[in-house]
């Protein structure tokens, strides 16, 4: 198969993400990025939907939020969901002390997965794939009670994905789900994470299958990673859409070591990463 994913066009669209700033709820960078992420995905031919609600943040605070809905093929009955985050963390509280009250720039935590999809949209208005997509873009993802405050609730996180899959806004239940997280950095590791396995081991042992036929069984790796309570776990238990998450995680180093940190940016992107995570999804769509 040809591919036509671009690394070099995925990476212009994560770095667009990135010059509007941190892209955390109530603030001019959100609202900017957001009408922007619409304008591309209409752009694509993609039919796109707005799901605008009202979180309320670990500390009470009221987060005005949008999930970005676009479904490519919206008429076709056998439907494949692809999710990521598009909002940026507040706090870089993986960091040094002096700076946890800083936003993250979200270059990998965020806008990665946002990109790879961007891409697919691109590639899928010149060639659209034999079955419907619906690419999610959950909003207030990395909220989460920050690590200096106690009292952390698992539920304080991924805000979009809980509003989304409690309201369940598809005509066509999937068949299944992909969410991408984190899937831009050095050296990634994906590999097994245990509620994708507990959910839909299908689906992984479908996807990785793909991947070790283009050759990259050294990044998705057979093995159990880490059990992470993600955006996939929350449309898991709301919806029943088996869905699994593609996300670097490490069982001996945890997360990319500029998780929440301020060395979250395009500087610290490999573009290899983002092709390989998109040649995967581009085979084993247009392969349904």
């Amino acid at each position: 198969m040809q591919f036509n994913f671009s690394a070099d066009s995925a990476f212009s669209f994560l770095q667009k993400q990135c010059d509007f700033g941190p892209r955390i709820p109530n603030t001019p960078a959100h609202v900017a990025c957001a009408a922007y992420l619409e304008k591309k995905l209409s752009e694509y031919g993609a039919l796109v939907t707005l799901q605008k609600f009202d979180a309320k943040a670990y500390n009470g605070e009221i987060l005005h939020s949008t999930n970005i809905i676009a479904q490519i093929n919206p008429s076709h009955p056998k439907r494949i969901a692809l999710f990521a985050h598009w909002d940026s963390r507040p706090y870089c509280d993986n960091d040094a002390e002096v700076n946890w009250k800083s936003p993250v720039l979200g270059a990998n935590d965020g806008a990665s997965g946002v990109a790879v999809l961007l891409e697919l949209a691109r590639i899928w208005q010149q060639k659209a794939p034999s079955v419907g997509v619906d690419i999610v873009l959950f909003d207030s993802e990395d909220y989460g009670t920050p690590s200096f405050v106690q009292n952390d609730s698992e539920d304080t996180w991924c805000l979009g994905s809980q509003y989304w899959g409690a309201k369940k806004p598809y005509s066509v239940k999937p068949i299944y789900g992909i969410l991408l997280d984190m899937v831009g950095g050095v050296n990634p590791n994906f590999g097994y994470d245990v509620i994708s396995q507990q959910f839909a081991p299908e689906i992984l042992a479908k996807v990785w299958s793909v991947a070790h036929s283009l050759g990259y069984s050294q990044t998705f790796v057979s093995k159990t990673s880490g059990s992470i309570v993600d955006d996939h776990y929350y449309v898991n238990i709301l919806t029943g859409i088996p869905t699994i998450d593609i996300i670097d995680f490490s069982p001996n180093r945890g997360f990319p070591s500029t998780w929440h940190t301020i060395y979250d940016t395009p500087q610290n992107i490999d573009k290899e990463s983002l092709k390989m995570v998109g040649n995967v999804l581009e085979l084993l769509i247009y392969s349904e």
